[in-house]
């Protein structure tokens, strides 16, 4: 796949600090890539820069294979965002939308183009006449994006895109996006706190922690403070009342993360040496390996991916909303920096 985004030796510091290390990072054409990573990882600070509305403190941004900076002729009309907090202009849904095509010098066929936009995104032609007041949080968010739509990005960048809507506007907004890559080909980076949401729609996921990637196999990032349990075990208690046990960290406050490959999933706990936490199912999907499956599995306040083998899913016979046990050794969580 040729690549159309490219971060090279990209550093961003916010008064003296590094808030974003990336020695390099490839965007494929076409593709939707997903950030994950925990509040501070440095998701939103990224998507400002691929979509120039920031520029990097050190290193380059490449559109097209070609170095370019916030103010690049022609590429920022290609390069769009779609912020976490919705910004409407204090007008009407029709000129909320039309905006990005007038300033790009386009004035034939506008309401055409405001009907495509708001189908696209799951809204009816007569939203065009609604004041921004009059929208709700989650038509609000639609009516954003369908402003983004309406120009045909090349690349579109979209920090947290489902936060605080309801599941008819989350559903809404992936059918826009798979609409978009499907009918311009366009590009989506994509960050989101929604694992399961994020996993269906990405086509691969590239995780931040403290502004640096994490290897792609590390797909869990256990956060602490983390408290003394015995000389060996160190302990978090979930918001369930479950203890999540570790080796012990650095400090307190360190985040460790561990590998899908190192978490057993089935219907009863093991015991011995390994530990057990109990979840639920929340979601089922395909995984790179046409051997395995991805699992998502929910306890208490963490989210857990697990790989699994399918005909041990099978075996197993998984279900969504099920019951499981998950279960791994604390001496495989591996400590982050």
């Amino acid at each position: 796949m040729e690549d159309i985004l490219r971060l090279h030796k990209v550093r961003h510091q916010y008064n003296g600090r590094t808030v974003l290390d990336i020695p390099d990072l490839k965007i494929g054409r076409g593709s939707i890539v997903g950030l994950a990573g925990p509040n501070g990882s440095g998701k939103s600070t990224m998507l400002k820069i691929l979509s120039l509305v920031e520029k990097c403190s050190h290193g380059t941004l490449f559109f097209e294979n070609k170095a370019i900076t916030p103010f690049a002729k022609g590429a920022r009309h290609l390069l769009t965002f779609l912020p976490q907090e919705t910004y409407l202009l204090k007008r009407s849904v029709f000129d909320n939308i039309s905006y990005g095509l007038k300033i790009r010098g386009q004035k034939k066929e506008l309401s055409l183009c405001v009907a495509q936009a708001l189908e696209l995104v799951g809204l009816s032609s007569s939203f065009a006449e609604r004041q921004w007041s009059e929208l709700s949080g989650g038509e609000a968010q639609r009516v954003a994006l369908a402003a983004r739509l309406a120009i045909k990005p090349a690349c579109l960048m979209l920090d947290e895109p489902t936060v605080s809507v309801d599941m008819e506007s989350a559903r809404n907004i992936r059918r826009a996006i798979l609409l978009a890559r499907q009918e311009w080909g366009t590009t989506l980076v994509i960050s989101s706190h929604h694992q399961s949401w994020l996993n269906d729609i990405s086509d691969r996921i590239v995780y931040l922690y403290n502004g640096r990637l994490l290897d792609y196999s590390y797909k869990n990032v256990l956060l602490g403070p983390w408290e003394k349990f015995s000389d060996e075990l160190f302990v978090v208690k979930m918001t369930d009342g479950q203890l999540l046990y570790a080796s012990k960290p650095p400090k307190a406050g360190s985040s460790g993360v561990i590998a899908p490959k190192d978490i057993r999933i089935s219907s009863s706990p093991s015991f011995g040496n390994e530990k057990n936490i109990s979840g639920f199912v929340t979601g089922i999907f395909a995984d790179n390996n046409p051997d395995s499956l991805c699992i998502h599995v929910v306890c208490g306040d963490q989210q857990f991916i697990v790989n699994i083998a399918v005909h041990a899913f099978q075996i197993a016979e998984i279900r969504p909303n099920q019951k499981v046990s998950l279960t791994y050794n604390p001496k495989d969580i591996v400590w982050l920096a």
